[in-house]
């Protein structure tokens, strides 16, 4: 960009030391960096929410597990073999379909059969009832979990914010190529800095707006320890 610029674009550059071109040069920066900076914590912030949704998520997956222990034997041992087909529903085929941006089913399905066989069971006593409320109403909460976990699943930044940040950025280094110096090398050499900074900005930008996508994948950790809490022998 810089050749081209400084061979085709001689008429539009700026004379070294010019007072308005570097005020408003730094205007642009100043504007650029604030808006990356923000859409950058933004985007972090998302992510570390998301993080945090899947481990409540978990913890409230387990305690609907560990309420079953009020419930009668055949209602207790089908709901915990529910459950756990379920988490294995997770792990084994929705996590990778979270990274296609794609909706699992499967898991949808046996959880709500789950839902259904507490939902249906009437009450024998006041001891059961309580425990068929309190149920009810941790599954109503993992339903929103779940449910937040699954519409994260697509990307956190949006594309029309993107391409508005990546047009943002060529301009800015494009007005940085206008300025005449001395030494065509260092003024290469400080152009390929600024570049170099701002594109691994953007590489952070995608990397954890993808919760589910790339080395920074969000990995199913907390339903594998739910796992293995499922089949420990005392439970």
């Amino acid at each position: 960009m810089l050749y081209f610029v400084q061979k085709y674009f001689i008429w539009m550059k700026w004379e070294k030391g010019s007072q308005f071109s570097e005020t408003f040069s730094d205007a642009i920066g100043l504007a650029f960096g604030l808006v990356l900076a923000f859409v950058t914590v933004g985007t972090w912030q998302s992510y570390n929410n998301v993080a945090d949704t899947i481990t409540k998520e978990a913890n409230t997956l387990m305690n609907v597990y560990r309420t079953l222990e009020a419930y009668p034997p055949e209602i207790r041992e089908k709901g915990k073999s529910q459950l756990k087909d379920y988490v294995n529903e997770i792990i084994a085929n929705e996590w990778p379909s979270m990274a296609h941006h794609q909706y699992d089913t499967s898991a949808y399905l046996k959880f709500t059969d789950f839902t259904d066989l507490i939902l249906y069971y009437q009450p024998r006593n006041y001891a059961e009832l309580a425990a068929q409320q309190e149920e009810l109403r941790l599954i109503s909460e993992y339903r929103d979990f779940r449910r937040n976990r699954i519409e994260n699943a697509k990307s956190l930044l949006d594309g029309h914010m993107l391409l508005t940040l990546i047009l943002s950025a060529l301009l800015y280094i494009l007005y940085q190529c206008l300025y005449q110096m001395d030494s065509l090398r260092m003024h290469f050499i400080m152009i390929s800095i600024l570049a170099t900074s701002i594109s691994l900005t953007f590489f952070l930008l995608v990397l954890y707006s993808n919760p589910f996508i790339g080395p920074s994948a969000i990995e199913p950790q907390a339903f594998e320890r739910l796992l293995s809490f499922y089949w420990l022998p005392s439970h």
